[in-house]
């Protein structure tokens, strides 16, 4: 057999793959920097600040700004003075945000402790530390990593020294002096997250050093590097794995490069991985992200290149490209500022050559809400390992940086989650990794070098040594790992193990050295598991090749075990600690040293990883002594160096500065922080070669790992977070004499099933344990046990477990459970989501949906649920005789179970009905299986059949049933499951690509959109009397039937053909289907031809298409009662991938007819289907199948269009979920319209919709005579009265928390999201209003809409979401601000207070008065309403003569809410303004314009009643007839060109006619409003009401002033500056609409004459003038059809 393994993917198999680049708002940049672009090093970041070299001062200056003041930075700001000459370097410390050390060419360094609120008041001349002036000028400076107060500076003296800062007296020392560079020094690299020992320098001189400066003042290792005369950078790529060094230069041609070295293998003077990079002239930087392993390239130039390391390579992932912005330089920001919640990895900052900064974002896209752990491990938090002094002294410590979690809070992480909730696991992740980065075996060959295939065998068949009576012997076994287990079965089938044991028990796996006397046959393939406890377990493999790969999978798993388990603490500076008791883990260099140094096994040791016992006795020490501070410490011994707590200004950072307001990460208990994780690759084991030998002897073992001192652990260490059920249990116990029952405690925990004698022995190694992927079927049974309860059965494929639970509910959870993990669970259905233990007390209350409702007493139930085939049955025994024995046969799931009767726990005889290929009914009661050989499996023979039921036949059907289900197709149809995987299939051309079939793939493959363009035709029938059903047929004049319809679809034109004989009905399904096809899958772009046999008007490009003529024969058999007892068959087949397996699995779904349809809902996203319906075949892909499901689906689909008995026309559609067209859901019973068409004549009255009739005049103008009424209940209570509100603004997709003192403020660009909350029933209650700006992006109020939706699923209680659009604001949400809320112009970045401006107050009452800034200009003003004017030096506020007293002072009370600066406010009427208030428009606003004043009123014909309230219709035809409807609240977005719009203010009454009204709209409402005058009793009358017809872009004056705020910005450029023109009378308008006749030459006229509908132009002419124009009367005319007549009067220019 083929054995099981981590298999690489065809596709790279990566995390990051995806990762992109986003540069942010321009509203963030940092703009007008004065940066001496002389400098050698150009911009560098702390988590707070960033810093640049300053062209002030000729550069001897360096500029800090804040990360935080964005935007335009001072043209002098204060700087950094304290150096003579130029800065030639600088470096942030990374344990204080605020500290920077400097490096100048007048050879001085100096450290500054810049103040927290950064350089606002004074330059800073004071430096916190000035070191000794060097001899020769400064070119960098560096902190470590991990280490307080170790500092490096290197000068032109070509060395490099270290310092510490922390020196007693005041006076910082060099502690070392590291030389042997001949030429400068460009970069630093320490080896951050591998132990903090080794440094790495790259020099112009191009060679690579390697230095441990504890040890020597000389490089270790150096090594040629690139060969370009610029030089090289370098940085070490040292976490999740890897130990490399990462180098960037050029080599001779210019060519920039990108080399990867094993800082272990430096003498090799070859680098692992080569990649050419770029021809640009700058020298890149690179820069290391631990968390992701990506390398990013940058510097000069016009963009930044990121690569994802892996140990044997460099994938390029991309390029962030900035368009023609280049960039002076760039730097990469800690960690711990990225915003995990929208999965940014990585966050720089780059100066471009315009001097400004911005921020550019890295993000690896990822669809979950979860915290990707996967991608953020802990980051360093800012607090130092370990001091200068105790480092330099203790040669042997190894540190990294004290990390922090990033996960917020209250946000789960996606290791915390079930896989099937889109969560990982952890476990599985880390083996990945350590399968990627294994140095050792590779699994492939077994040599050592590292360069095999690294795929973990995780199970397959093995040999194990089984000791005998006289010798031992080999027999098979199948072996397997699970998580952190092994497990040995006794074959694969087998659900109980004959022995497991947790990997950390494992002391060592030994392999036999090679000598002269091993025999290659037989030592060589052989391995021994030896446990901690001295048991050993001999196992034996085919081939070498596999024996290595299960050594190395074991110690992966195992050292992957270790890393999940271990709590490695990397302690801080803030409390005492051990400092030589730091558990770090070794790095592989340090392996690789101790194993050629037996001096250093004791450091080994030292600062090995405690096991899980010893880390517990440390974790009860620790809670035992008040006096502790970590989990891991303990009482310092007096030998033991001990650190006391200071306050080094290099190490202020708490932990916590890292917070980010926007939700980054949590502060961390003060006990505890984890690294991320470093893996030590798997121990190798050396090449073994096969030698013959003839002696017996065993060779010596050679230990393949490192002694392990871990204790040995219990078989089972089940985390309660991993229990999904447990419960005591009633189990059967079968005896000689009489059964038992037996209660025990049993636990469903990661697909297993254990069972202990109770719940207290829980811990201990359980009595035994069920994989229960191996078990077959778990359903309800009946007398099986004789006490009271409610029993189950689970069995496995050698045996059979009877349960019983106490109550119904607690049966249905235990099978919902169980079946969930059974063997079929990976392909046939998803696993329901199912997180955490239950309690049998919420089992209990919460029954589960598989059991149905508890209706019974004493025990006693209902069977309501699809009982399994079983019974009592006669089986022929084997031997001479022939004899019959009774037997209990049970069909479960795919295989039949034969037990002596219904009691018995091991069944005496499995058949698996995969393996039957043929059920023969011998006699009327007996029935015999047969395999493929045709070789009798087994006879049954059932009760003698009656009249009323036939026991053998129903045993029959239902076991050929279960046949069909277990066949693998792809097995019976012969596919190669490798050929269609393999990737070398061609990606396209007529034989490759089968996921998107090419032009030449048109004669098997019907596309879609083909057809859509008319490039391929087809042909659909709709047949049938009794039950009509639609199917494509041939594309042939040979197909069409006079008793049928027929679809030709051609694309652009879809013709319906109806034949002589056709019914009514089939008429009806056949136009509704084919207008289907038009509306659903065109658009309405199509059009509709209809034909019928036998008439005039047949259409030659309908037969031409069908290639024959109108003459051709049409067949009249069959009819439609002939056809209703035809039936076409139909097989639905499910592709699925058997993730226990990892495997393909085609499996029948669905077997039936055409007279019978599934439902819609046997398709499930997971899958792929397969749909054949004879002459159809429909490949349906479900949206999150994989692609190796979709192959293979077309490949079946292939095969069976291949079949011989196939009409050779059968073509292959691929269709997608959601993408379904509409012939292939009429396969389907219940897809959403897709009702079939009624037959009966009281169906067919109930669905045909009746024509609507238009609305007399007279009833329009009822409508507006009757008032409108707001039933809008008021239950929100103001924010100034308790009200509870939040508000959110939103901003790049993202809703940004808004100011709380700007709530009752909004800017008319932006959407906001606003939460109500109140109690009802004393319990919580929301409103989510999102609120849309007038001005605001589509893509803002999308971004709205759908983060209300995500606010809406975190809430708890009652919530409502309610949309809000501005100036139609509901009076709830007003009541809110109750007559204070504001809408300013514009964007609130963009805002400018001091700005003047100008608002309108305007209301019904002190609810709905609201203040919206209008266009800065006297034309502004109302005198109906309140404006306030607001400039710098006062506030004016203008009350119009007729303004209500509710807006006076509300304007008064927004007013003084403007006022925060104590601004004068002067209040005007009108009439009495100040020349200071008209000054202001003269000098801002154009001058003084006209505005809707008292005078304009007075002098009106028409008095003006003040008293009425405006009234606001729309008149419309949108639903096929003309229809009136009052808007309230009204704007001036309801006007629609569409439409006519009819405001009423009683003393005039004004008809806005949109431009694309129709004509009879037009019409109907001014014929409604003269209506509504004449019967009105609202006060309106011939006499005092003036009906005014006002065009788009000509509104008056007196119009405009009725709506709010009313603006230009949307008109039309060629509208503005808008003309006003006078309303015209309706009479003068109207009378056009009622003129009949027109000329010929008046109807070509352009425009049309007012009144006149284009779409009806032929019937304006007299019959004379229409005989001469058309050549023929209106009698020929009206016998043309209707498409024809379109064409004439196009020709004619009527149309």
């Amino acid at each position: 057999m083929e054995y099981k393994s981590i298999e690489k993917p065809i596709v790279r198999e990566s995390k990051v793959r995806n990762v992109f680049s986003k540069v942010c708002k321009k509203e963030l940049f940092y703009t007008n920097l004065k940066v001496n672009s002389a400098s050698e090093e150009l911009l560098k970041s702390s988590k707070s600040l960033f810093a640049y070299p300053s062209s002030i001062g000729g550069g001897s200056c360096l500029s800090i700004t804040k990360l935080s003041n964005h935007g335009k930075v001072p043209d002098t700001p204060f700087c950094i003075k304290g150096h003579t000459d130029p800065i030639s370097c600088f470096e942030f410390s990374n344990f204080n945000d605020y500290v920077i050390a400097t490096g100048s060419r007048d050879c001085t360094i100096k450290i500054w402790e810049v103040p927290e609120e950064g350089l606002i008041k004074d330059n800073l001349v004071t430096p916190l530390i000035t070191l000794p002036k060097q001899q020769k000028r400064v070119t960098g400076v560096y902190f470590h990593p991990s280490v307080d107060s170790l500092f490096m500076s290197s000068t032109l003296d070509y060395t490099l020294d270290i310092w510490d800062l922390s020196s007693t007296g005041g006076q910082s020392s060099v502690i070392q002096k590291l030389t042997g560079h001949e030429d400068l020094i460009m970069s630093v690299g320490w080896n951050t997250w591998s132990g903090g020992d080794k440094l790495a320098t790259s020099s112009r001189d191009k060679k690579m050093r390697l230095y441990d400066p504890r040890s020597q003042s000389t490089p270790i290792q150096t090594i040629s590097t690139h060969e370009g005369a610029q030089g090289f950078k370098l940085c070490w790529a040292d976490s999740n794995g890897l130990e490399l060094i990462c180098t960037v230069g050029a080599n001779k041609s210019a060519q920039r490069q990108l080399y990867l070295w094993d800082p272990r293998q430096l003498q090799s003077s070859q680098p692992l991985v080569s990649k050419d990079v770029t021809t640009d002239s700058s020298i890149l930087s690179p820069y290391y992200d631990f968390g992701t392993n990506i390398v990013y390239l940058g510097g000069k130039g016009d963009g930044i290149y990121y690569y994802e390391i892996e140990k044997n390579n460099a994938h390029h992932i991309g390029k962030a490209t900035f368009g023609n912005v280049t960039q002076s330089a760039i730097t990469l920001l800690p960690k711990s500022v990225v915003d995990v919640n929208i999965c940014e990895i990585d966050r720089f900052l780059r100066l471009t050559a315009s001097n400004s900064v911005e921020m550019v974002s890295f993000m690896c896209p990822r669809k979950s809400q979860l915290f990707q752990e996967d991608i953020f491990p802990p980051c360093p938090s800012g607090d130092p390992t370990t001091d200068c002094s105790l480092w330099f002294n203790d040669k042997q410590l190894k540190v990294i940086p004290h990390t922090i979690s990033m996960k917020p809070d209250g946000v789960q992480s996606i290791y915390e989650v079930s896989e099937e909730e889109g969560g990982k696991s952890k476990e599985k992740d880390k083996l990945e990794q350590l399968s990627k980065l294994s140095i050792g075996t590779g699994g492939g060959d077994g040599n050592g070098d590292g360069n095999g295939d690294s795929s973990f065998i995780t199970e397959g068949i093995v040999k194990q040594e089984i000791e005998g009576w006289l010798f031992n012997s080999y027999e098979n076994r199948y072996l397997k790992i699970v998580k952190d287990k092994i497990y040995c079965f006794l074959n694969e089938d087998s659900a109980q193990a004959i022995w497991d044991s947790p990997v950390l028990n494992i002391k060592y796996v030994d392999i036999y050295d090679e000598d002269e006397n091993t025999s290659g046959e037989e030592w060589s393939l052989r391995f021994n598991i030896i446990l901690l406890n001295g048991k050993e377990h001999k196992m034996e493999c085919a081939t070498v090749k596999q024996r290595d790969a299960w050594c190395q999978s074991i110690n992966a798993h195992r050292e992957m075990k270790q890393q999940v388990d271990q709590s490695v603490v990397s302690p801080t500076m803030g409390e005492f600690h051990l400092v030589n008791t730091t558990p770090v883990a070794p790095s592989p260099m340090v392996i690789s040293e101790n194993n050629n140094n037996n001096n250093n096994k004791n450091a080994l040791q030292k600062f090995s990883v405690p096991s899980p016992k010893e880390q517990t006795q440390q974790q009860q020490q620790s809670s035992e002594s008040p006096n502790s501070t970590t989990p891991n410490s303990s009482t310092p011994k007096s030998s033991t160096p001990t650190l006391t707590r200071h306050h080094s200004v290099l190490s202020r950072n708490p932990s916590y500065t890292s917070l980010k307001s926007s939700g980054g990460f949590s502060k961390p208990p003060s006990s505890t922080s984890t690294p991320p994780s470093t893996f030590a690759s798997p121990l190798s084991i050396a090449q073994t070669s096969t030698t013959s030998s003839s002696s017996s002897t065993p060779p010596p073992l050679r230990a393949n790992s490192s002694t392990s001192s871990t204790p040995l652990n219990s078989s089972t260490g089940i985390k309660q977070s991993d229990i999904i059920i447990e419960g005591n249990l009633t189990e059967l116990i079968p005896g000689l004499l009489w059964n038992s029952n037996t209660e025990k405690w049993y636990v469903v925990s990661e697909g297993m099933l254990y069972s202990y004698k109770n719940k207290s022995l829980k811990q201990l190694d359980p009595l035994e344990t069920i994989h229960l992927e191996k078990a077959i079927s778990a359903h309800k049974t009946k007398d099986i046990f004789t006490i009271q309860g409610f029993s189950f059965q689970l069995s496995t494929p050698n045996r059979i477990i009877h349960l019983l639970a106490k109550t119904k509910e607690e049966r249905g959870s235990w099978l919902s459970v169980l079946r969930q993990n059974l063997k079929s669970s990976g392909e046939s259905k998803p696993k329901s989501l199912l997180t955490r233990a239950s309690t049998m007390d919420e089992l209990i209350s919460t029954p589960m949906s598989d059991d149905e409702s508890n209706t019974n007493e004493g025990g006693i139930e209902e069977e309501e649920e699809e009982q399994p085939l079983e019974g009592q049955l006669s089986r022929k025994l084997p031997g001479i005789f022939s004899m019959w024995g009774q037997c209990f046969v049970a069909l479960l799931a795919e295989d039949l179970f034969v037990s002596r009767n219904k009691l018995s726990t091991t069944p005496e005889l499995r058949i698996q009905l995969s393996s039957i290929s043929l059920i023969k009914k011998i006699s009327p009661n007996e029935f015999t299986l047969y395999d493929a050989m045709n070789q009798v499996v087994c006879n049954f023979r059932t009760i003698a059949p009656t009249p009323d039921f036939d026991d053998c036949t129903r045993w029959i059907d239902g076991l050929e049933a279960a046949r069909k289900r277990s066949i693998d197709i792809i097995k019976m149809f012969g596919i190669n499951e490798k050929e269609v995987l393999s990737p070398s299939i061609p990606s396209s051309g007529s034989n490759g690509n089968l996921l998107d079939p090419t032009a030449e793939d048109l004669t098997r493959f019907l596309d879609l959109t083909a057809i859509k363009n008319g490039k391929q035709k087809i042909l659909i029938q709709v047949k049938g009397k009794r039950k009509i059903r639609v199917r494509m047929v041939k594309l042939s004049t040979s197909s069409l039937n006079c008793h049928n319809s027929f679809i030709l679809d051609a694309g652009p034109r879809i013709f319906v053909w109806a034949g002589s004989k056709t019914s009514r009905v089939n008429k009806a399904k056949a136009l509704d289907f084919a207008n289907r096809i038009r509306t659903k899958e065109r658009g309405g772009k199509s059009t509709l031809i209809q034909l019928d046999q036998g008439r005039d008007e047949q259409s030659f490009d309908f037969w031409e298409i069908l290639g024959g003529s109108s003459s051709d024969p049409i067949a009249t058999t069959p009819t439609p009662e002939e056809q209703d007892t035809e039936s076409i068959k139909t097989t639905i087949y499910r592709v699925g991938l058997d993730v226990k397996k990892n495997s393909l699995r085609a499996r029948l779904a669905w077997e039936g007819t055409d007279w019978k349809l599934p439902n819609k809902e046997i398709l499930n996203t997971k899958f792929v289907y397969v749909v054949d319906c004879v002459t159809e075949i429909f490949v349906w892909v479900g949206k999150e199948s994989s692609s190796i499901q979709r192959k293979m689906a077309i490949k079946v689909a292939l095969v069976l269009q291949a079949q011989k008995d196939r009409v050779d026309w059968t073509k292959i559609t691929r269709l997608t979920e959601f993408g379904e067209n509409n012939l292939f859901k009429e396969k389907f019973a219940n897809y959403p319209g897709m009702l079939p068409i009624s037959t009966t004549r009281q169906e067919i009255k109930s669905h045909v919709a009746t024509s609507k009739v238009e609305h007399k005049t007279e009833a329009l103008a009822s409508r507006m005579s009757s008032t409108f009424v707001d039933n809008e209940a008021l239950f929100t209570i103001p924010i100034d009265e308790g009200g509870r509100v939040k508000v959110w603004k939103i901003e790049d997709y993202e809703k940004i928390d808004h100011p709380q003192h700007l709530y009752s403020q909004f800017f008319s660009s932006d959407s906001y999201i606003v939460l109500y909350t109140y109690m009802q029933n004393n319990k919580e209650a929301h409103v989510i209003y999102y609120y849309l700006g007038r001005d605001s992006s589509i893509n803002e109020k999308g971004t709205s809409a759908y983060l209300t939706v995500d606010l809406h699923e975190s809430l708890v209680g009652a919530c409502v979401q309610t949309r809000v659009v501005a100036n139609k604001e509901c009076k709830n949400f007003l009541n809110l601000f109750k007559g204070k809320m504001v809408i300013h112009k514009g964007k609130f970045n963009n805002y400018d207070s001091k700005k003047p401006s100008l608002y309108q107050v305007k209301g019904s009452d002190k609810i709905d008065i609201r203040a919206v800034q209008v266009e800065f200009s006297t034309a502004m003003l109302n005198t109906l309403h309140v404006s306030i004017l607001r400039t710098p030096e006062k506030i004016y506020i203008w009350h119009g003569k007729f303004s209500l007293d509710a807006e006076q002072i509300s304007a008064l009370s927004i007013a003084e809410n403007f006022n925060s600066t104590s601004t004068p406010i002067e209040i005007l009427k009108e009439g009495s303004e100040s020349n200071e208030f008209w000054s202001h428009f003269e000098s801002l606003g154009g001058g003084k314009h006209k505005y809707f004043n008292d005078i304009m009123i007075q002098s009106s014909s028409i008095p003006t009643s003040f008293t009425y309230k405006p009234r606001f219709f729309v008149c419309s035809n949108a639903s096929g007839i003309v229809e009136v409807t009052e808007e309230s609240p009204f704007s001036q977005d309801d006007l629609d060109i569409g439409s006519v719009c009819i405001l009423d203010v009683q003393s005039h009454i004004y008809l806005w006619i949109g431009n694309r009204a129709t004509h009879r709209t037009k019409r109907t409402s001014m014929e409604v409003v003269l209506n509504f005058i004449e019967t009105s009793k609202l006060g309106h009358s011939k006499e005092h009401t003036q009906v005014l017809i006002v065009n788009p872009y000509e509104e008056p004056i007196g119009f405009k002033s009725y709506f709010r705020a009313w603006c230009t910005s949307k008109y039309p450029k060629n509208k503005l500056p808008l003309v006003e023109k006078a309303g015209i009378p309706v009479e003068q308008v109207l009378k056009d609409y009622l003129k009949e006749i027109y000329t010929y030459e008046e109807l070509l006229a352009d425009p049309l004459p007012a009144g006149v509908d284009s779409t009806k132009l032929d019937t304006y002419l007299s019959d004379e003038d229409f005989e001469k124009v058309f050549k023929m009367t209106r009698t020929e005319w009206l016998k043309i059809p209707a498409w024809k007549r379109e064409g004439i009067k196009k020709e004619l220019f009527l149309f």
